[in-house]
């Protein structure tokens, strides 16, 4: 079994079009690689965010790295009706990543989905492959906060067509 890993660091984004009506938006990134998927943190009201999130996939298959893609989708979440919009991708072919030691933090344009999508801003990404046998795949599940109290709380989560969502806490 491969003990190779792809590296996604989330680093930022900026100049992202406005959604909410009032020149903002509550942007995410959701990460697909390898039948995996992943997603940062909505960063609230925030056209221009800071993520610094680090997410590891497992490669199923080194040897078909040619054939695997990493899509970074940006949504912005939609207050009040749990919904979101698309606000843009970055589309990164296998045969482009590279070790650690040589990735760097590369300034994708934002692409449209469609002839129809509006989109403006970029995404910052460092993508690299790892062995690092101390590196452990992500968890698909979102990462809580440990309360600092003797507090207890459930959480629910939601399968759907685009992954995995909170639902509510108890």
């Amino acid at each position: 079994m491969s003990n190779l890993k792809l590296g996604v660091e989330v680093h930022r984004a900026h100049g992202l079009m406005a959604k909410d009506g009032q020149g903002s938006a509550s942007p995410f990134v959701e990460l697909q690689f390898d039948r995996q998927k992943f997603q940062t943190t909505v960063k609230e009201k925030d056209v221009n965010p800071y993520w610094n999130e680090t997410f590891y996939f497992k490669i199923s298959d080194p040897n078909n790295m040619s054939n695997l893609t990493l899509d970074a989708c940006v949504y912005n979440r939609n207050e009040g009706n749990d919904s979101q919009s698309f606000m843009g991708k970055v589309h990164i072919n296998g045969t482009s990543f590279v070790a650690y030691s040589d990735a760097s933090v590369f300034h994708y344009p934002l692409e449209k989905r469609s002839i129809f999508s509006h989109v403006k801003g970029e995404l910052d990404l460092k993508v690299f492959i790892t062995d690092n046998p101390s590196v452990r795949s992500s968890d698909p599940f979102p990462q809580m906060d440990t309360p600092s109290s003797d507090a207890f709380f459930v959480v629910l989560y939601e399968y759907t067509q685009r992954g995995i969502k909170m639902i509510c806490t108890l």
